[in-house]
């Protein structure tokens, strides 16, 4: 990789999703550099946090007791500082960008060393990832799938956020190649089961988000307020499901093998302070009614306790020259918002970590048209692979062998600068034998 100088102001295109109101960070290597450390993203650079630090950019910003928070193979040291000590480093960095006087600009040793261009940079997960769970938080997704399924939607769904615990150990980052799982189908004539690869592969298009501040075994958090204090931020996530093994096993237990294959997430975790623009209020006019008569625990005391953050998931076809869009949704129409998420799993006592991760649950919004697709996942808009969703003079029922998932995720800051996720891509290969 060859050293470059990046002159003041840098040059950050208007369509980027990492705006100097952004700065996401995540983890990253180089060819010149193997080892992981920690970065965030400007624009088409990265800023090496580790080579900031160990020249004392960070230092009226970080308590004693904590040193070395970039020099990592993981963001978990930052994650776990208190709010106050990670948003002033962001703000600092911030500050260094936008002044053409600090050092990172006129000191050439420390710009050779501390910006380099995202296109040199290998992507890695972002955190040590103990503990995986996935909600079900979209009462459209809520719906549609329990009558695909042949039932109707639990009562207690409304009472309480449903989720299954899932595998920590296949979670992948962006760009990692997904194999077709084997499993429990059905045999052909639908007699019993047979172990065989997947017929009916589906993507979710889901937010995820990763604890900050640990939760002690044993604790609870008191509203769902307070969950905002062990929030690090978000990540666009993609829970792979064979939808066959998953119907043949999900009842009474729930899913197993059917979720177990993959799950992607984009390398850069937004973070709550990047967000505050975005905080809103629920369009799900029955949540915000139903508020006041929840549990404590579950109760959110304002309104604007959620994020309106849009993701779109797309399909590019071995080929096919185009990618072609397939739906639209919002965090904002969801039932059950990320803080009640979490503090509802917490309210068990069973203790969260640095690093833990949840997942929204397929985030389907209201109002879906052929016109204006706003379903989140195949098993939906294919009604369960029975009217196959035609894009251009191709039609797509399941995932192909071949296709990439892309995600794309965004919102907004009142001034109208965009706060992006960047990418979350994923290619579905064949079976393994």
């Amino acid at each position: 990789m060859s050293k470059i100088h990046t002159p003041w102001p840098l040059e950050i295109p208007d369509d980027s999703p990492f705006s100097m109101a952004n700065i996401p960070f995540g983890i990253f290597s180089t060819k010149s550099n193997t080892e992981r450390r920690a970065g965030a993203a400007i624009g088409t650079l990265v800023i090496d946090l580790s080579v900031l630090e160990t020249h004392g950019f960070f230092a009226d910003c970080l308590l004693t007791k904590f040193n070395n928070v970039f020099n990592q193979s993981t963001l978990n040291n930052f994650a776990s500082l208190p709010l106050e000590n990670r948003s002033a480093i962001r703000k600092r960095i911030i500050n260094l960008l936008d002044d053409r006087t600090s050092a990172i600009f006129n000191n050439l040793a420390i710009n050779s060393e501390a910006i380099l261009r995202m296109s040199d940079a290998t992507l890695h997960l972002p955190m040590q990832i103990g503990g995986f769970t996935d909600f079900m938080c979209s009462r459209t997704h809520i719906d549609n799938s329990t009558q695909i399924a042949g039932r109707s939607a639990n009562p207690q769904t409304f009472a309480q956020p449903m989720a299954y615990n899932g595998r920590a150990s296949s979670i992948v980052v962006s760009g990692t190649p997904i194999h077709r799982p084997c499993g429990m189908i059905p045999a052909p004539g639908g007699q019993g089961l047979v172990f065989g690869p997947c017929e009916k592969m589906d993507f979710e298009l889901e937010l995820g988000f990763f604890v900050s501040k640990p939760i002690p075994f044993g604790h609870r958090i008191k509203t769902a307020d307070e969950a905002r204090e062990h929030i690090f931020g978000f990540i666009l996530l993609n829970d792979w499901s064979a939808r066959d093994i998953q119907l043949a096993e999900m009842f009474p237990l729930g899913p197993f093998n059917g979720k177990g294959s993959g799950t992607s997430i984009s390398p850069w975790v937004v973070t709550l302070d990047a967000l505050e623009a975005a905080r809103t209020c629920t369009l799900d006019v029955g949540a915000a009614t139903a508020m006041a008569n929840l549990p404590q625990h579950l109760r959110h005391m304002t309104d604007d306790y959620t994020w309106d953050i849009l993701v779109e998931s797309s399909l590019k076809r071995v080929g096919i020259d185009k990618t072609f869009k397939i739906g639209r949704s919002s965090l904002r129409d969801s039932y059950w918002s990320p803080g009640q998420m979490l503090s509802y799993h917490a309210s068990s006592g069973c203790g969260f970590r640095t690093g833990d991760l949840l997942g929204t649950g397929t985030l389907s919004s209201p109002g879906h048209s052929v016109e204006t697709p706003s379903l989140a996942c195949l098993l939906e808009l294919t009604e369960g692979g029975t009217k196959p969703f035609v894009f251009g003079e191709n039609s797509l029922t399941w995932i192909e062998d071949g296709d990439e998932v892309v995600f794309e995720g965004w919102a907004m800051t009142r001034d109208g600068h965009r706060i992006g996720f960047g990418e979350l891509r994923g290619t579905l290969l064949p079976s393994l034998p």
